[in-house]
């Protein structure tokens, strides 16, 4: 299945969203490499408001094949009888714009393997594809880059509500979309968050690199 597709972002601004989001995630000392759920917000967020795009985020069950010769697949759901679930601890986040799926932290997903114990290590890569170039099942997955995603709407509702519930997760939200300008704009190299407790820090924008895109 080709996925040789237009992107729907610049990779500049795909990975300026990246960069932004991971900085703010690593000041709050979140475990960013688990972090698909914000994100999927912020990235989301960042789209309606500096692109005027509809963009939401979606929590499903995904599994990503890395590498076609030593069936090497990330997966985020749980497996039974060849069909992929999706739970409160098995899943994972993007976002829906325009026909994509774009998943603003598969840059870092060599950091997830390694936190998650995998046996390997996956490549550093983007992630924009349309709909219509996934696998139609977890189980048909053979090349690198092929996917499949199956969202959960209930999963999705109650992620959303725990942060509109949260004012400090709110607050990390709206700090990306403070921070993010879009190129050929020049985006401050720093920005002055607050923790929970009120205390206020700077952050330094980090940056990031891949070798490709999925």
């Amino acid at each position: 299945m080709s996925k040789k597709l237009p992107e729907l972002l610049p990779l500049l601004d795909y990975l300026r969203i990246h960069r932004v989001i991971r900085s703010v995630l690593d000041s709050c000392q979140a475990d960013t490499a688990h972090a698909c759920w914000y994100f999927s917000m912020a990235g989301a967020a960042i789209l309606r408001q500096h692109y005027r795009r509809e963009a939401h985020p979606l929590a499903g069950a995904m599994c990503l094949m890395t590498d076609g010769e030593d069936s090497k697949v990330m997966c985020f759901a749980t497996i039974e009888d060849g069909e992929a679930y999706s739970s409160p601890s098995a899943f994972h986040a993007m976002v829906a714009c325009d026909g994509y799926l774009i998943d603003f932290m598969s840059p870092i997903f060599p950091e997830t393997a390694k936190s998650s114990h995998h046996a390997f290590t996956p490549p550093a890569k983007s992630f924009q594809r349309k709909f219509d170039t996934m696998n139609p099942s977890p189980m048909e997955l053979e090349q690198a880059g092929d996917f499949f995603f199956d969202p959960n709407p209930v999963l999705t509702d109650n992620l959303v509500r725990k942060v509109l519930e949260s004012q400090f997760l709110s607050d990390v939200i709206q700090g990306c979309c403070d921070w993010y300008r879009r190129p050929p704009k020049t985006i401050p190299p720093t920005i002055t968050v607050g923790d929970e407790k009120g205390q206020m820090t700077t952050v330094k924008l980090k940056d990031v690199s891949v070798v490709g895109s999925w």
